[in-house]
């Protein structure tokens, strides 16, 4: 069974740890550092994942202040994503988790593509 940095981070996005402080969240309290990969570490957040990724990118968006994606595979502009409900949101979580692969949070996909 591989293991991914999305699964032994509890993070459904792998953001960074740069990316977590960027975004206001507060180390000890919704995250800690995790892996290591190049020069970065992976954000592992400490209790329920989905809403620290939600309340990530509702501070911080998809792109950096010079319009640069922050992830490869999505872009979704501010206004946006801002408009889309707690659930919506979940949907895009969700979608993002299985792009970047992993196991232990199946159910994530699992129960959101039942609804």
């Amino acid at each position: 069974m591989n293991e991914y940095r999305t699964d032994k981070n509890n993070n459904p996005t792998a953001f960074t740890t740069d990316l977590a402080e960027e975004g206001g969240l507060i180390k000890g309290i919704d995250y800690e550092e995790g892996d290591a990969f190049g020069n970065l570490h992976t954000a592992k957040i400490i209790g329920d994942p989905v809403s620290v990724t939600i309340k990530l990118i509702d501070k911080i968006g998809f792109f950096t202040n010079a319009a640069v994606q922050r992830w490869k595979y999505i872009a979704i502009p501010y206004k946006i994503w801002s408009s889309l409900s707690y659930v919506e949101k979940l949907y895009v979580i969700s979608w993002m988790y299985q792009h970047e692969g992993g196991e232990a949070m199946k159910c994530l996909s699992i129960c959101t593509t039942q609804k």
